[in-house]
């Protein structure tokens, strides 16, 4: 008898082991829209991932030739590639080339001395193509950025059969380059300065409850 009473009870426990396993699941997937921190903070992060990444911009491609009579400028691609030589993302030596220009159409140019640079080992790793408004751009990329704090959100309202929330929200990097800290790197990269300031600063977003959860953007 005793075996036959455990054996009846382990087989009354498995509909109510598997209603509550449907209930923990239902009650997950009511969870993910939920206002609240934990799903902002993931909401964000997904968007961040696409959108989040910073970089800097060239308009050339490697390698890059700069006149030895710009060597000396005080702006402009001279002194960010002596810059980023410094840091040890590219290497520079002498030479003499053809500098194709505005004046192109003209016919080439006599080759002249230039200062050549091209991509390091160490540079290799942070250089991109990224998608510009002229095509792909050449680009060294810095940072991740995801979410630091929730600090803030609105009561979410209805709009257009769709709730939407206001959340203000901090940032910080994710794996942040030790070049981009540079002091020298910064002064002739003022994006990178502006964009590392802003870090710890409230930053708002639009989210909108969709069937999947929280989404951010349109």
């Amino acid at each position: 008898m005793k075996w036959k009473l455990t054996d009846r009870r382990i087989k009354m426990r498995k509909p109510i082991l598997l209603n509550l396993a449907i209930l923990v699941m239902l009650t997950g997937c009511s969870n993910e829209k939920k206002p609240n921190a934990a799903n902002f903070t993931n909401a964000i992060n997904q968007y961040l991932a696409k959108h989040g990444q910073e970089c800097t911009f060239f308009a050339q491609t490697f390698p890059i030739d700069v006149p030895a009579s710009e060597l000396k400028a005080q702006s402009g691609t001279a002194p960010q590639m002596a810059a980023l030589e410094r840091a040890g993302l590219v290497r520079g030596s002498d030479t003499t080339a053809v500098i194709h220009g505005m004046m192109g159409a003209l016919g080439p140019s006599a080759p002249r001395a230039v200062r050549r640079y091209e991509l390091t080992d160490m540079g290799k790793k942070y250089f991109q193509m990224k998608p510009g408004v002229l095509g792909q751009s050449s680009a060294f990329c810095y940072g991740q950025e995801q979410v630091d704090s929730i600090v803030k959100w609105d009561e979410p309202t209805a709009q257009g059969g769709a709730s939407s929330t206001e959340v203000t929200y901090t940032y910080k990097f994710q794996q942040l380059a030790d070049w981009a800290k540079q002091p020298d790197v910064e002064q002739v990269f003022p994006a990178i300065k502006s964009t590392l300031d802003q870090v710890g600063s409230n930053q708002v977003v639009e989210l909108h409850r969709t069937n999947k959860g929280w989404e951010a953007g349109s």
